[in-house]
């Protein structure tokens, strides 16, 4: 707390840091980076075992994975600015009033799975829009479901996850994190091949993994929040009411993040359910091949990004704005050079690292310590995933830009502008420039609309940037740096 402190009284010229900071944002980072890393290989593992169980099963999970991730991703956006709220309240020397924004994040979460439950009823309609075959749209259907039965957990983890993150204690979220997601591997292997006397459930047993995993993850950030030496020491339990004043807080910076969130995951879902489902079931197959592998290349960077929105918010509640600039400049450097790297890797390995989802195998020791052996299940699978990998590699420098500098703008309270901006480009671009091509250019195949949402991704990523660059964000003012104000009347209880 005191160099916090020291924040407001210090040279403004002067940086206590050396190379913009760099030191400061891998010490925060480093945990989230292993969070999302777990949960990377996890989903990695789980879409391995699927695909053992066919192909209609592996594409349903992409259509239905995506579509229940949409229906929650704006409360997911709304969320995360939970951090937002917490991490300036932490700059501002007054850490103990974060408490009260992470629990109105925990009852929108609660109200949204009550919302969003209305939606598993006329789950076979929707899917049957999509116009895929019928086992598709049926096991669509029942791993959305299933998904969606665990919202209420998804979004309380995400909720408190974003609080501690904010309260620069990411610790808190790895430990969970990473138990949550063994907890979710083991669940899957025994349901979905049937093992210690449960029936192989397949894509179901996937589906119920993971909400096994959610149940994991937010009991323990629960049980860290309320119970222990940080409940004590930030007051926690005093300050479980309901803040009319602290929700539309949220709402106001948080609604547009989560639109733009809700748009991006929407438009990606419209992309490759209809769309590349317009090319087959082994088209979506292929498109699940490469989104796991582009899952690889961006979650890292998901977690540099959160820790980036938690500096700039703390340095920007302490009136430093100088200091957030260099921080988020920080954070990009370190994900340009992982996100070029393994786009690279992937697209130098394409042939095996797809073949490992269709029917390869790896064998370890020999000359080049690991090899792929084996055939493929079905090369026209192969031949458009392997052909596809190009816009990884294409996209990894300007969707750098992208994750980064809107996790910046989203620290410093910079929300609506970059939420207009983004869905204008994701449609008037992106999704409709994949489906001009996919209709005037069919014989190009998945590789036309790809190239048309990858000019969406660069131009994205620049437009980001130069918003950053403009410096808007440093007049923004998301809360008080006087007095602590009363947020609702009449005054409630003391955070203290």
């Amino acid at each position: 707390m005191s160099h916090l402190q020291d924040l407001h009284v210090s040279d403004p010229a002067r940086d206590p840091s050396r190379w913009w900071g760099l030191g400061e944002v891998v010490r925060l980072a480093v945990p989230m980076v292993l969070n999302t890393i777990s949960f990377t290989i996890m989903q990695f593992v789980d879409g391995l075992m699927v695909s053992r169980t066919g192909t209609a099963a592996f594409s349903a999970q992409l259509g239905g994975g995506i579509a229940s991730f949409t229906a929650i991703c704006f409360f997911v956006g709304l969320l995360s600015c939970v951090s937002t709220f917490a991490s300036q309240h932490l700059g501002a020397g007054r850490p103990e009033r974060g408490a009260l924004y992470g629990w109105q994040g925990l009852w929108i979460a609660w109200a949204a799975a009550a919302v969003l439950a209305l939606a598993i009823a006329p789950a076979p309609y929707l899917f049957g829009l999509f116009g895929h075959d019928a086992e598709v749209t049926r096991l669509e259907t029942q791993y959305f479901r299933i998904l969606m039965s665990g919202a209420l957990f998804s979004l309380s983890a995400r909720a408190l996850g974003a609080w501690f993150v904010g309260m620069h204690r990411p610790a808190v979220t790895l430990v969970a994190g990473v138990a949550a997601n063994v907890v979710n591997v083991a669940a899957n292997y025994v349901l979905i091949f049937g093992h210690l006397g449960f029936p192989a459930m397949g894509l179901a047993g996937a589906g119920i993994g993971t909400v096994i995993g959610f149940v994991t993850e937010s009991t323990i950030l629960g049980l860290v929040f309320v119970v222990g030496p940080l409940a004590r020491e930030y007051g926690t339990r005093h300050a479980c009411r309901v803040s009319r004043r602290a929700i539309l807080d949220l709402f106001r910076i948080g609604t547009p993040a989560g639109t733009m969130f809700l748009g991006d995951l929407l438009m990606w879902t419209l992309f490759m359910t209809v769309i590349i489902g317009h090319f087959g079931t082994k088209a979506m197959a292929a498109t699940n091949i490469l989104n796991r592998y582009w899952h690889l290349c961006f979650m890292p960077a998901l977690g540099v990004s959160a820790a980036v929105t938690a500096i700039v918010g703390r340095y920007c509640g302490a009136g430093r704005p100088e200091l957030a600039w260099r921080r988020a400049h920080a954070g990009f450097i370190l994900v340009e050079g992982y996100m070029v790297t393994m786009g690279l890797i992937i697209w130098l390995g394409r042939d095996g690292l797809v073949g490992i989802f269709n029917g390869l195998s790896l064998e370890f020791g020999g000359p080049t310590l690991v090899r792929f052996v084996g055939e493929v299940q079905d090369p026209a699978i192969q031949s458009i995933a392997s052909s596809a990998v190009i816009f990884i590699l294409i996209c990894q420098a300007f969707d750098a830009m992208n994750v980064i500098f809107i996790g910046a703008l989203r620290g410093a309270g910079d929300t609506l502008w970059p939420g207009i901006v983004q869905l204008a480009l994701a449609y008037g671009v992106g999704l409709t420039g994949a489906a001009t091509v996919a209709w005037l250019r069919p014989e190009w195949g998945v590789l036309g609309p790809w190239s048309a949402v990858s000019g969406y991704v660069m131009l994205l990523g620049c437009v980001m940037w130069g918003r950053f660059l403009r410096g808007r964000w440093r007049t923004m003012r998301v809360v008080e740096t006087g007095p602590v104000p009363v947020l609702d009347e009449p005054p409630a209880l003391p955070l203290t």
